[in-house]
């Protein structure tokens, strides 16, 4: 009876064992397809520092710099939309203006409390820098600003180059642009592409 039991569990282990891995190898297919799907999806094949090579043609990021427009005044704001307008009027190739949220960047205010932080020993100051540093984590974490992209599309590298020369001439009245880092591209794609994932 003994051996018996022995022999029941031994192939209720084996058992056990198999399904585990029947189990491991489906999780395994499943995420397989997944990440196979993705590239054939997205159309970004390779970023450089000018331009974002895609399956169909190039295209680029620039940040559009913003103003406050509810402070001014009735002329200047005028004066802005028509400049804008002129610019739309003017350039009619491809364009896409996409608003993300981005998380609030605090790094230089860190280092520069952090520095003072090195060079004082007064408790009272000490209390201070903390409650600062812990304000601007918390900022760091739960405040996003609205970021504007601009988008420019193009059949080769020497096309968006062209486009690109227009577009920051014709901007530069209204809302002038920035290029970005290559880092800023891959997280702007990043949001793009993972709406709900945060930074």
């Amino acid at each position: 009876k003994e051996n018996e039991k022995k022999g029941f569990f031994k192939k209720y282990k084996m058992k056990k064992q198999k399904r585990k891995q029947m189990k491991q190898e489906k999780v395994k297919e499943k995420k397989e397809k997944v990440l196979r799907q993705t590239p054939s999806i997205l159309p970004f094949l390779q970023i450089d520092n000018d331009y974002i090579l895609m399956k169909e043609g190039v295209m680029d990021i620039l940040q559009i710099e913003t103003k406050d427009l509810y402070s001014l005044n009735d002329t200047d704001l005028q004066v802005l939309l028509l400049a804008r307008a002129r610019f739309y009027r003017s350039y009619y190739e491809p364009l896409k203006v996409i608003a993300l949220n981005f998380p609030s960047n605090t790094e230089k205010q860190k280092e520069y409390w952090l520095k003072k932080r090195g060079q004082t020993d007064d408790p009272l100051k000490l209390q201070f820098i903390d409650r600062k540093l812990f304000e601007l984590d918390f900022l760091e974490k739960e405040r996003t600003n609205r970021e504007f992209f601009l988008f420019i599309y193009a059949e080769n590298v020497q096309e968006l180059e062209e486009r690109k020369k227009q577009i920051l001439r014709g901007m530069q009245q209204s809302f002038p642009l920035k290029k970005l880092s290559v880092e800023k591209k891959k997280d702007v794609l990043f949001v793009l592409n993972n709406q709900n994932t945060k930074l």
